[in-house]
C-alpha cells in the first residue's frame, strides 16, 4: 500500500511540474507563434523549459495555490 501511495505521489508531482512549466511558459510568452502573434505554438509547449530546474516548478506550484490577480 505504501509503494502504491509513493508511486501515486510521484505521478501527481510529475503532472504538477509539467502543468506549471506550461503555465509559466504561457504567462511569460515563451511559446508565441512566429507567424500569428496572438496564437500559441503547441509544439513549443511540449519541449519548453521555462525555469532551470523541475523543483522550481514544484515549489512554485505548491506555494501559490490561488491564481495571481
Amino acid at each position: 500500500m505504501v509503494v502504491l501511495l509513493l508511486v501515486l505521489a510521484g505521478w501527481l508531482a510529475t503532472a504538477l511540474v509539467n502543468a506549471e512549466n506550461q503555465r509559466n511558459a504561457l504567462m511569460t510568452r515563451q511559446c508565441q507563434d512566429r507567424v500569428f502573434k496572438e496564437e500559441v505554438d503547441k509544439t513549443c509547449l511540449l519541449t519548453v523549459h521555462s525555469r532551470e530546474h523541475w523543483w522550481q516548478h514544484l515549489s512554485y506550484a505548491l506555494g501559490h495555490l490561488s491564481p495571481e490577480k
